[in-house]
């Protein structure tokens, strides 16, 4: 048996933001670069993002509140490419936006469309509404600066789903899936900078998760009296529904004269699942769960001149329940009746999480003047998931334990070139584990690696009959981001 739940990260688009999403993953499906629509000044330093600004990304990731300190009013675009191996899914991404200051005000958004190609099916000839998707998204945020250096906003996210990556490989024998959906997300939030450069943020944010999934099974047998093939078909209508609240707070001050920068981070989150989908048995009217989250981090880094370099450290352990409601009167091994609405299966994970990031880049100037210059940024990322499972089946008067562990590694590199009337990056990031590799394979030609801002982690749920042997393959993208100054 098997139950799984998309609680829809959102993680969505960059590094900080998956810290203010605290959400569990129990199967290795990569989906953050779906997400990946918003800018970023340290695109190529694996999400390092707590001791190191990013004015770029700050008022989407960090805080709202943060769109007071863009530098200047500015045109971007954030074209990107990315690819799960051997066919597991991908997609082509073109976000535009805009952002700047104006008096006391900061405001800044951006739109985003996409199209999905799904996982590669088992039907070969399927018609182009199965086997791509288009997403559309809307972001921004505003926030106004009052004295004595507070600055408070609010942010928003609303996503139009067509799909979403991984969903198709957690259907094993499936040749159909339909997925449509929406995510809204909304945050406040306050910045207080202090004389000497110490900043806090403080956010409240609520996210909603929305997704529908029709499966189609066709299951073939062979009728030895009829001596013929025949094929059996059925559907099943899965609901996907989760709701976040949440709590973040963040502190950086600068040390000493030598440009270092120690920050720290907390963050809450209770996820409430009134409906997670079936895989592989029947539905159940009601499948519900709870999940408690929390996150305490470190970071440190160091600014001088034109180079950076910072590390984030991020501990996150989780708590979650989930139990499969019985739809009618059940009977139970050894006799005994469970009444219906009562718990069948009752699901207990305990995770202990660890997020490592390290970072790095360099400037350097082409003139006198500093108009012009080259730079590169590098990063490695590492999210070691490591849990606890504890299952009781009701029905069958049986218990059992489960611990599943592995590291996901997310390599990333970024080129750019800044001149006075245009900055252009170039980033590639690739996440792989679970026995995966990161570099691109020179001897298979079914890799979809074609050509965001950020690190983040998936939000699944499972709990699994037996041991892990999923691969989520290598996922990778390429993100050119073009920033064009207003004024």
């Amino acid at each position: 048996m098997c139950r799984l739940a998309l609680p829809l990260l959102l993680a969505l688009a960059a590094p900080p933001a998956a810290a203010q999403l605290v959400t569990p993953k129990t199967v290795p499906v990569h989906q953050a670069d779906q997400f990946a629509i918003f800018p970023s000044d340290r695109v190529g330093m694996a999400g390092v993002g707590v001791a190191v600004d990013d004015t770029l990304a700050d008022p989407f990731a960090t805080n709202p509140a943060r769109a007071t300190r863009l530098r200047r009013a500015a045109l971007f675009a954030t074209p990107y490419f990315h690819g799960v191996s051997d066919g597991r899914g991908g997609g082509r991404t073109l976000p535009i936006g805009a952002g700047g200051t104006f008096g006391q005000w900061g405001a800044t958004g951006v739109v985003a469309l996409q199209q999905l190609e799904r996982a590669r099916a088992a039907v070969w000839n399927l018609p182009t509404s199965e086997r791509t998707a288009t997403n559309r998204y809307v972001a921004g945020a505003l926030a106004r600066r009052f004295g004595s250096g507070l600055s408070v906003g609010a942010g928003a996210l609303l996503a139009g789903l067509g799909a979403m990556d991984g969903v198709d490989l957690l259907y094993a024998g499936s040749d159909r899936i339909r997925q449509d959906g929406r995510v809204t997300d909304v945050r406040v939030g306050a910045t207080k900078e202090w004389a000497g450069g110490r900043v806090l943020d403080v956010v409240a944010l609520h996210n909603r998760t929305a997704m529908t999934h029709d499966v189609h099974f066709t299951t073939w047998r062979w009728d030895s009296v009829a001596r013929r093939g025949v094929s059996t078909e059925r559907d099943e209508h899965n609901l996907d529904r989760t709701n976040v609240w949440g709590a973040h707070s963040q502190y950086v001050q600068p040390v000493g004269d030598r440009g270092w920068r120690l920050g720290a981070l907390a963050t809450v989150n209770r996820l409430s699942h009134p409906k997670i989908p079936n895989y592989v048995v029947m539905n159940i009217p009601r499948d519900p769960g709870t999940t408690y989250g929390v996150n305490l981090g470190v970071a440190a880094a160091r600014v001088v001149g034109q180079a950076a370099v910072g590390v984030d450290l991020t501990y996150e352990p989780m708590s979650s329940e989930t139990w499969a409601d019985a739809a009618r009167d059940t009977a139970k091994v050894g006799g005994g009746i469970i009444p219906a609405g009562g718990r069948t299966v009752e699901n207990r994970f305990r995770f202990h999480n660890m997020r490592l990031r390290l970072g790095a880049g360099r400037d350097f100037t082409l003139d006198r003047e500093q108009q012009q210059a080259l730079g590169f940024q590098v990063g490695l990322g590492a999210y070691a998931i490591d849990y606890r499972l504890r299952q009781w089946n009701r029905v069958q008067g049986t218990e059992r334990t489960q611990k599943e562990s592995w590291v996901e590694w997310t390599p990333t590199l970024a080129l750019r070139f800044r001149a006075r009337e245009l900055d252009v990056r170039y980033a590639y990031r690739a996440t792989c584990g679970n026995g995966s590799s990161c570099l691109p394979s020179i001897t298979r030609t079914d890799d979809v690696s074609v050509v965001q801002p950020g690190v983040g982690g998936g939000g699944i749920i499972a709990a699994p009959s037996a041991p892990l042997f999923f691969d989520g393959g290598r996922a990778s993208a390429h993100t050119f981001t073009i920033v064009v100054p207003l004024r």
